[in-house]
């Protein structure tokens, strides 16, 4: 589909809000129509976050204004640039700053960015290994660097991840295992033990688990990654350790959960929220935690990726939405590690 003689003229998934419906579809786009930037990409990989499934399909307010090219995160090579710093056939990535929601985003073969939004590809990582990580994988990095600033060790005790079939799950269990930590696997699809424990879950828990109702739980976890919301983190604050951290990253079941304060003053537990946007020193500084010490072993993560054409990308937004997908799913334009 890709115009590989032009370029100016691209496809693009554009998403309108007419008389209070939304709706996405594959238009052609000029470079001119898309939101100001010094510099211009061609996109070679578009993430499809949750977050992303919402936007395109209406189901959530994401988007600031319309017309509107999600994708809150895209990894290609620049073809024209006035800033100072990039240059053509340079690889380069951008997430977070609002891209895909109050700027256009990946879902298009070209993206026109801002410099002040825009970082090279990590040396240590191919434009394919940083598009695998993603959103997901930066989101974990910066759950597990608060982890350690907090004083956690591999020796505490074990992470726990929820929702661990999902894309950040998944990255979630490699990174950590890479990173020397013990990983508790939480999933309602008890079928996929075995793929977890490859990933390097050291134990797998059936989500069913976490429908219990006690004030407090035996504490088992020094940490963990929510990816769920709802029943499942309050139970985690309810099974944690003395002193343990949890990091919501996620609301798959909901935006609110019952909870009491008993995690918090019998065992001293801290909650915290990650979004993955990032001052530039940190950003740069995680983006080099996962190009070295937590790089993942791709042999066993590439299995759970899906490379889609931007064609497919609405029907897999459905599938993603009603809970019919596992692993990491990338649009990609023109395939190239």
């Amino acid at each position: 589909m890709e115009h590989s003689d032009s370029l100016d003229r691209f496809d693009a998934l554009v998403t309108r809000r007419t008389d209070g419906h939304t709706r996405s579809a594959i238009e052609p786009l000029d470079v001119s129509q898309l939101t100001a930037g010094e510099v211009v990409l061609k996109t070679r990989y578009a993430g499809v976050n949750y977050k992303d499934s919402l936007a395109i399909t209406g189901r959530a307010k994401i988007i600031t204004e319309f017309p509107r090219v999600a994708g809150i995160e895209a990894v290609g090579e620049v073809i024209r640039s006035d800033a100072d710093g990039f240059a053509p056939g340079d690889g380069v990535l951008v997430h977070g700053f609002q891209t895909g929601i109050a700027y256009d985003g990946g879902f298009a073969e070209r993206v026109r960015v801002s410099a002040d939004h825009l970082q090279f590809v990590p040396n240590g990582l191919t434009q394919r290994q940083t598009a695998v990580l993603g959103v997901p994988g930066f989101t974990v990095a910066m759950a597990l660097d608060r982890f350690e600033a907090n004083g956690l060790r591999p020796d505490a005790g074990p992470i726990a991840v929820s929702g661990a079939t999902g894309a950040v799950g998944m990255l979630a269990i490699a990174i950590l295992a890479q990173a020397g930590y013990e990983v508790a696997a939480i999933t309602r699809r008890m079928a996929q033990t075995e793929v977890l424990r490859k990933l390097g879950a050291t134990e797998v828990i059936d989500a069913g688990q976490t429908l219990s109702t006690r004030p407090l739980e035996s504490a088992r976890f020094s940490a963990a990654i929510d990816n769920v919301g709802g029943q499942t983190l309050s139970w985690l604050l309810r099974s944690m350790k003395d002193g343990g951290q949890l990091a919501s990253v996620g609301n798959a079941s909901g935006n609110t959960y019952d909870g009491s304060v008993l995690p918090f003053i019998m065992r001293r537990v801290q909650m915290f929220g990650i979004v993955a946007n990032a001052s530039w020193p940190e950003r740069r500084r995680l983006w080099g935690k996962l190009a070295s010490d937590w790089k993942p072993d791709f042999a066993v993560v590439e299995p759970h990726v899906s490379m889609i054409p931007l064609v497919d990308l609405l029907p897999q937004a459905e599938r993603q939405l009603s809970g019919q997908t596992t692993g990491r799913t990338i649009v990609a334009f023109g395939d190239r590690s």
